[in-house]
């Protein structure tokens, strides 16, 4: 259920951004998933190639990367990335940390030649 919201959101940004695909040779978005959702790339392409058709946005390039989650320690300030739950800072031992990055979905770009 994500995948479509993801991509609806996507059209939303396109059409906010450029209007119609015809104006234009190549348009590629260039996405982040977060460390957390269960939203997989292909599933997300394959939502966006349904919408993006009905809305005449085929041939839209969805360039789609995974970020890993990364916490940042308040007392030592490192920043590390992880690769499953930690109870303390791994550099310092402090339980004292905060995650980074928790969005889910970020539209980082839209490129459009």
């Amino acid at each position: 259920m994500h995948d479509i919201w993801f991509a609806s959101k996507i059209i939303v940004s396109l059409k906010e951004k450029i209007g119609k695909i015809d104006n234009y040779k190549a348009v590629t978005v260039n996405i982040v998933l977060g460390p957390f959702t269960h939203v997989t790339p292909e599933s997300l392409r394959s939502a966006f190639a349904l919408l993006g058709e009905k809305d005449g946005f085929q041939g839209v390039k969805l360039n789609i990367k995974k970020d890993k989650a990364r916490i940042k320690c308040r007392k030592c300030k490192t920043s590390v990335e992880i690769a499953s739950p930690v109870g303390a800072c791994p550099a310092c031992g402090t339980d004292d940390f905060e995650l980074e990055n928790s969005e889910e979905f970020i539209i980082e770009s839209i490129e459009a030649e």
